[in-house]
């Protein structure tokens, strides 16, 4: 290998150590790969809750459901959502492209007429999953 080679790889290699130690020690999760992946870093209290974004819907049939919040099913991932979820109590219309993704990818399920974003709430006790309740974020009765 010629010298000007091992000094671009040994430059390079420094350069990519220099981000990891940047941001492990002042990162954030918009650094990553660079900066560490803590979303998921964090213990809950014996005595804590979980919080999980789900959405509920009613369809044409009368039924409620629980739908994925997929792009296989509504057009949008969890995270997405969750992201931007004071965007959607601002604009409850724009959970309407769930609706209309969901008719267009799953026709053979029926159509959903109200969704609604619920955060479920399970408080623990010593651990244990205690009581679960769902605390409605925003609804939309789809077109």
């Amino acid at each position: 290998m010629r010298k000007a080679g091992e000094v671009v790889r040994l430059a390079a290699a420094g350069a990519v150590l220099a981000a990891l130690g940047y941001g492990t020690v002042y990162g954030t999760d918009d650094l990553f790969p660079f900066g560490p992946m803590v979303q998921y870093a964090f213990s809950i209290p014996p005595d804590g809750e979980i919080k999980s974004l789900i959405l509920l819907a009613e369809t044409a049939k009368g039924t409620t459901v629980e739908v994925p919040i997929e792009p296989y099913y509504v057009g949008v991932r969890r995270a997405e959502v969750e992201g931007q979820l004071g965007r959607y109590v601002r604009e409850p219309a724009l959970m309407q492209h769930m609706a209309d993704t969901h008719a267009r990818l799953r026709p053979q399920d029926p159509r959903l007429t109200r969704l609604r974003l619920v955060t479920r709430v399970i408080k623990l006790k010593d651990r244990r999953p205690d009581r679960t309740y769902d605390v409605e974020r925003v609804s939309w009765t789809a077109r």
